[in-house]
């Protein structure tokens, strides 16, 4: 539950906020192109990675999916992106968590 990288559904699943927020940590000179916008440097990381377009959105045209962690702890539900080619991170598909689904 606390990765940022999931597999899920024979897709990359992408936890949100916090994977942008990480990014953000290890990149620091994006702080000063998010001010620029007004944004937060999570927020502006994560506007830069929707546009790349390579996730798969809801019908309803919603970006972000929920997931259900499932095991001995109380259910928690997960926000994040599907990336829909794995390749795009992995050059072979892990197996899908078994404690996650849509």
């Amino acid at each position: 539950a606390k990765a940022l990288v999931h597999t899920v559904a024979g897709t990359v699943y992408l936890v949100s906020p916090g994977v942008f927020q990480r990014y953000v940590q290890e990149h620091p000179q994006v702080a000063h192109q998010a001010k620029q916008e007004g944004l937060s440097e999570w927020q502006w990381i994560q506007k830069r990675f929707e546009k790349l377009q390579l996730h798969r959105k809801q019908s309803n045209g919603l970006n972000i999916w929920a997931c259900e962690v499932a095991g001995p702890r109380k259910p928690r539900r997960l926000q994040g992106y599907m990336l829909p080619d794995p390749a795009v991170l992995f050059d072979e598909m892990p197996c899908d968590n078994p404690y996650l689904r849509l």
